[in-house]
């Protein structure tokens, strides 16, 4: 993928929000100033199936935070470092420059719930892992700030993929075997919980006994530089990876794309797992729900909030009633952001290339500076319903 030359948009969008996309709720219309859009350069271990367990963690839910009625303004983004090429937003720490992110694979069943560590995130994918079960693979483009992160599962074939369009290092507990011999067949250098390493990898002893035992694995963030180097793997971005991973619009100046207001979203995966986003007009965020709950993490105690939320329609079946086979190569879906929603096409030319979203004449779509969060269902799965 070469890099390009910084583009510059320019875009001027006034509008009201008026409804809830698909939703029929009625929610405070809010001026959207108008904006320029300068773009910068794009870019388990394996277990039988999970039995719900009767006792989990709970933390203090929170909803989402109620909107300013003051006139609308930008919020103020901390700029503190470096160009992050997951987010557009000035946030690398200096040690982290050049080098290449992680990718966690992240349990989401409801009986694992809350996870810790996933609230600093970049990009955050959610898919159906099994029998209707959705699993979480997150992203950081700083490999010096991923906390612990728990529980960490096992890998998919898809995943493999999705991380290998970053040169990220992929960290999962065992997996299928399509998910393990993905790997290989990638070179994809990873860290498999399987094997224990105390230096990476332990289970949580306050989860042991009250979680079942797949549910108690934690990856220890902290540590993730120094194995790499430990294990001689390559810390360094690849010479393909150098600009960002999506084209961003200017921190200061989130745009519009459209004038369908969007303030309600759910994603349906199966009857029983589905996420609801609902958009918060003061600080321009989607506030995530799980399955009609809001998402708490349990470290920092906070709902997941995201700038962008993407909806990839794919093609999607089950291999054995089970496991399922998802096409991470293109598709159609949504990009939310900012109040609207806009209808985009996706492709991913190879699995070492990045998604890349456009609209419906082919031209490339600027997301918003911001975490992204990016669900992949079936075509027709009542996203808005």
């Amino acid at each position: 993928m070469s890099k390009r030359r910084l583009t510059a948009v320019l875009m001027a969008v006034v509008m009201l929000l008026v409804a809830s996309c698909g939703s029929g709720d009625q929610s405070s219309s809010a001026a959207q100033e108008s904006s320029v859009a300068q773009g910068t350069s794009r870019q388990e271990e394996e277990s039988s199936v999970p039995a719900e367990s009767a006792a989990t963690d709970s933390s203090e839910a929170s909803s989402v935070p109620e909107e300013s009625s003051e006139e609308e303004s930008v919020p103020v983004v901390e700029q503190t470092g470096n160009l992050n090429p997951l987010t557009g937003l000035m946030t690398l720490s200096d040690e982290a420059v050049g080098k290449r992110p992680v990718a966690i694979v992240i349990n989401n069943i409801k009986d694992s719930l809350p996870q810790y560590g996933i609230a600093g995130a970049d990009i955050i994918f959610e898919m159906v892992a099994e029998a209707g079960i959705t699993r979480l693979l997150g992203v950081w483009g700083d490999y010096t700030q991923i906390p612990d992160v728990c529980s960490v599962r096992s890998s998919r074939p898809y995943f493999v993929d999705l991380a290998a369009g970053f040169d990220a290092l992929y960290i999962h507990v065992g997996g299928s075997q399509a998910g393990l011999d993905r790997i290989e067949e990638l070179g994809l250098d990873n860290f498999d919980g399987r094997y224990t390493d105390p230096d990476i990898f332990d289970r949580d002893p306050n989860r042991l006994g009250v979680y079942a035992y797949e549910h108690t694995m934690y990856v220890k963030g902290q540590n993730i530089p120094a194995q790499m180097e430990a294990y001689g793997m390559r810390t360094d971005l690849g010479e393909n990876y150098q600009d960002t991973a999506f084209l961003f619009n200017d921190p200061a100046h989130p745009v519009s794309n459209t004038e369908e207001a969007c303030e309600k979203i759910t994603i349906h995966f199966s009857d029983a797992y589905y996420s609801t986003f609902t958009y918060n007009a003061s600080d321009r965020l989607y506030y995530k729900e799980h399955s009609g709950e809001p998402h708490m993490v349990q470290d920092t105690g906070t709902q997941l909030a995201f700038t962008n939320v993407l909806v990839l329609e794919s093609e999607i079946s089950s291999l054995d009633g089970y496991r399922m086979s998802i096409n991470t190569e293109s598709g159609t879906g949504y990009y939310i952001s900012n109040g609207v929603l806009q209808e985009i096409r996706w492709s991913k030319a190879t699995p070492y290339d990045r998604i890349q979203i456009t609209d419906e004449d082919g031209n490339e779509v600027a997301l918003n500076a911001g975490k992204t969060y990016v669900g992949i269902t079936e075509y027709d799965s009542e996203t808005f319903g």
